[in-house]
């Protein structure tokens, strides 16, 4: 079963003052949160997120083309002698290092402790101006996503951490969780203070079945373009047929 992110973005109130003391870390709180089952088969449930949020100079959201440093999708990780790493690589030196697209270099491991291939650990792409794919061995970069979601179920007195890469996909957890990015919310793309709510759509045939009868919450985060981090939240502790709109 395959899953899919969908995100609404609402019209937001944007408010400029002469003495800003809004923070330039932007903050959000949780506003609610509904769950939509689908009228068949072929279409989706939605789970649909809508928080609150402000920030004092109004740098949130990235568009899809912005993939470059700091935003890139991944780093490499490279040997001593600069060498990429790819996952049949046999003739490598350790010591590791991580590879940023800016030029940085920074320790990364001291052995060969390569995993089996995962789709975490690994992306198959190609380098330079070659076109033959390979299986590169890669830190995936945090900052190429700027909204966070963890999914938490309970269980007894507990709450896991549900790891949607690897509901469908246990062997090498190549499918997809719920981190993403949203648009630009300044539409005038000037420092100013902005405030205003995030309407954020989930979309997976898979609710029912992994979180269906459980009490089950989401963590929440986001992150600005200048990569400062929100306050993390929670929702409240609900069942799927809680929050269901007829």
């Amino acid at each position: 079963m395959k899953k899919y992110l969908l995100i609404f973005i609402f019209p937001l109130f944007i408010s400029c003052n002469e003495e800003n003391t809004v923070s330039e870390v932007p903050s959000i709180s949780f506003e609610k949160m509904i769950f939509k089952k689908s009228e068949n088969n072929f279409v989706q449930d939605s789970l649909i997120l809508t928080i609150n949020f402000i920030d004092g100079n109004g740098d949130l959201g990235l568009s899809n083309e912005e993939n470059s440093y700091p935003y890139h999708q991944y780093n490499a990780i490279i040997d001593e002698n600069f060498n990429w790493i790819t996952y049949g690589s046999n003739d490598v030196n350790p010591p590791f290092y991580i590879y940023e697209p800016n030029g940085s270099i920074s320790f990364y491991s001291n052995e060969d402790n390569r995993n089996p291939f995962n789709c975490n650990d690994y992306i198959i792409d190609t380098i330079n101006s070659s076109t033959d794919l390979d299986t590169f061995y890669i830190q995936k970069n945090i900052n190429n996503k700027n909204i966070y979601i963890e999914f938490y179920k309970k269980n007894e007195d507990k709450f896991e951490l549900i790891d949607w890469t690897r509901v469908f996909d246990e062997e090498y957890g190549c499918g997809i969780d719920f981190n993403s990015r949203f648009p630009s919310l300044n539409i005038t793309n000037t420092n100013q203070i902005l405030q205003g709510k995030l309407r954020y759509g989930m979309v997976s045939y898979g609710f029912e079945s992994v979180i269906q009868n459980d009490i089950f919450k989401l963590k929440i985060q986001i992150k600005d373009r200048a990569l400062n981090s929100s306050n993390s939240i929670e929702t409240p502790e609900v069942t799927l047929e809680q929050i269901k709109e007829n």
